[in-house]
Order: C-alpha cells, then structure tokens, then sequence
C-alpha cells in the first residue's frame, strides 16, 4: 500500500465505524442539535423499549423529536463498547424532567443508526 494511500485511509474510515458513529451521537445530543442527531440515522431506523414493539420510519423519527431532541435528551459519562455492528452505550441519560441509568444497544449499517434498543 502507497503512503498516500495510508493517508488517505483514516479520514474515510471512522464515518463507517459503528463506534464512532454512535460517538458522534452522543456528542449531538449533548449540544442538542437536532439536525446532526437526525442525519446519524437511517430512513428507516428503529426504536424500541425493552422487549416491546418496535417503532420505525416516520414513527421512529416522531419519537427522536419528541423524546429526544425536544426534551434536550443525553447520556452523561456515556461508556462506550463495540462488537462489530453494535454499539452498547451506558452513562446516565438526562431530559427535561427524567434520569435513569442508560443502557442502549446501538445497531449501526453503512455509517447510519438503524437500530436504537433501551435495555432496562
């Protein structure tokens, strides 16, 4: 491999590292910046509490608004561990009016979040 290569090669890849990604999510819902939250997303991401039913597409983006962006949600201390397309967050999440300890688990396919599962 060519030294430009090797250059080149780390500005491309951590946009498609699970963790990073997750990271950079983190780090917009601590600015709350709704916009950069949103784009980390997939079209057709999806959300679930526990075991329960999962919401996805419009539905999914309706919940981040409400209960993410317009709430000021974020994880405190976030903790990060990857295993390849998943991410596991925990920290302390923080909104308007609620706190827990967070326990995420993040699925994350061609540099967007498709998955967002709350383990409690």
């Amino acid at each position: 491999m060519a030294a430009s290569e090797l250059a080149q090669a780390p500005a491309t890849a951590p946009a498609n590292n699970p963790k990073s990604v997750v990271d950079s999510l983190m780090a917009a819902m601590a600015a709350n910046d709704g916009e950069k939250i949103r784009s980390l997303f997939a079209a057709n991401a999806s959300q679930a509490y526990g075991n329960g039913t999962a919401k996805s597409g419009e539905a999914f983006f309706r919940w981040l608004d409400s209960d993410i962006i317009q709430r000021n949600g974020r994880v405190e201390n976030a903790q990060l561990t990857a295993s390849g397309n998943e991410v596991v967050a925990t920290g302390q999440y923080q909104s308007n009016g609620y706190s827990s300890q967070a326990d995420f688990l993040f699925t994350v396919e061609d540099g967007r979040i498709t998955s967002w599962r709350m383990r409690y």
